[in-house]
């Protein structure tokens, strides 16, 4: 069997993509292209990280020498520091702007008054952990102090409330069990647990600070009809990730992302998992009308991030459990470590930290590949990865995804597709 790994490069200036030779039998690869399985069609080309530390010298552009790094081996990671020039960090941001951000929908804050009066009228027991006085008395003294409310918060909700929020949320649901301090045994009776439970809730969900995600975005097209610069980029990550020209040009548009003070994204995957979906439910990338549906799967094979400007604090991208030994993902998603998929709390404990530079790229696959096929299999869990909070000004970054086929849909077309030869 022919290996997919492409080892040896680290000195090799000439990493320009040949055309599209075909591949023979003997062959393992296209010529500076993807490499060859048995039936002689070409596959997909996955870097070697070799690895942490390993740097390869690639000549992708002109006389431009590009310095690649290996940063991880589980998932394959690489950090490419000016894959941008200044001048074009500048522009994609200057085209994002004109084009126009989307807005989250974020915009009624949970704990403003308004919002807590459809559940300060709320009456009775949570028939939720909430619902248990035991629950909130952790030192067991029968009473339950503001200190304790963040700690159930944090033990339950996952949820990192601060000592203003929880008087916030005290004032907002008219608590008046609160108002010496402490929530005594007997005030139990009357305590508005269910309404607590569903405001915690909804800060988790709508709180710019508290939910999954809060930055806007903008998608940019880089087909024959957008500018110079972003065909250009595109034709670049074309040569850096040696895979074939359907693959790279049915990428999905160039995604932009900016993120004000407290911005972030706590850690998630870029990808589908295979397994958790019904049997034969296809890629989106094949299935482009049920996509804002949610009844297909992201295959995206490689993300690229960008890097557009310097980041004042904060900002950087996390990769907590990379290269983690015996890593299980159903044990992590239990949090009995606490809750690492915050990255507003845990950012730096993450096994890597990106921190955020100007102009720099990082590259990583978000699937292993079939050593029988050559084509995508299971996703890498180790791939979780996360924006970091923005602590002081703004941060952009661009994502380049490139879905990819596994071996049952080898044949099929990305429905991105446009052929920059027949533009």
């Amino acid at each position: 069997m022919l290996t997919v790994f492409h080892r040896g490069l680290a000195s090799e200036h000439g990493a320009t993509q040949a055309g599209e030779t075909s591949c023979s039998t003997g062959h393992c690869f296209v010529e500076n292209g993807g490499p060859c399985k048995d039936d002689g069609r070409q596959k997909l080309y996955h870097w070697d990280p070799v690895k942490v530390g390993y740097e390869r010298k690639l000549r992708l552009e002109g006389e431009k020498i590009y310095t690649m790094i290996t940063r991880a081996v589980q998932p394959a990671l690489f950090e490419i520091p000016e894959f941008l020039s200044p001048e074009e960090a500048d522009h994609i941001i200057d085209v994002a702007e004109y084009v126009g951000f989307a807005k989250s929908d974020i915009h009624l804050d949970p704990v403003a008054k308004q919002h807590g009066k459809t559940i300060r009228s709320t009456e009775g027991h949570s028939n939720s952990s909430a619902g248990y006085f035991l629950n909130w008395d952790f030192d067991h003294d029968y009473e339950i102090t503001n200190d304790e409310v963040i700690i159930f918060a944090k033990k339950f909700k996952h949820l990192y409330l601060s000592p203003k929020e929880v008087d916030e949320m005290i004032e907002n649901l008219e608590l008046k069990e609160f108002e010496d301090g402490k929530v005594e045994y007997p005030e139990w009776r009357t305590f508005k647990t269910h309404a607590i439970d569903m405001y915690m809730n909804d800060v988790k969900e709508k709180h710019p600070h508290h939910r999954d995600r809060f930055s806007d975005q903008v998608w940019l097209f880089q087909t024959a009809e957008a500018d110079d610069v972003l065909r250009r980029l595109r034709e670049r990550v074309y040569k850096l990730t040696r895979l074939q020209k359907g693959i790279v040009y049915g990428g999905e548009p160039l995604q932009v992302v900016k993120y004000g003070p407290h911005g972030h994204y706590h850690a998630h995957y870029d990808s589908s998992r295979k397994s958790d979906y019904p049997a034969g439910t296809k890629c989106c990338h094949y299935d482009l009308k049920n996509a804002a549906l949610a009844k297909c799967r992201i295959c995206r094979y490689i993300t690229i991030l960008y890097y557009l400007n310097d980041v004042e604090e904060g900002g950087e991208t996390a990769f907590p459990v990379a290269d983690m030994k015996s890593f299980n993902e159903t044990e992590f998603r239990d949090r009995k470590d606490g809750d690492r998929f915050n990255l507003n709390e845990y950012c730096q404990t993450a096994n890597i930290v990106v921190p955020a530079s100007k102009g720099k790229a990082i590259m990583w696959y978000n699937y292993e590949l079939d050593g029988k096929t050559g084509w995508m299999n299971h996703r890498d869990d180790r791939s979780l990865h996360g924006g970091c909070i923005v602590k002081k000004g703004i941060k952009y970054i661009a994502n380049n995804w490139l879905p990819a086929p596994e071996n049952d849909s080898a044949h099929l077309i990305s429905e991105y597709f446009r052929d920059p030869d027949e533009e």
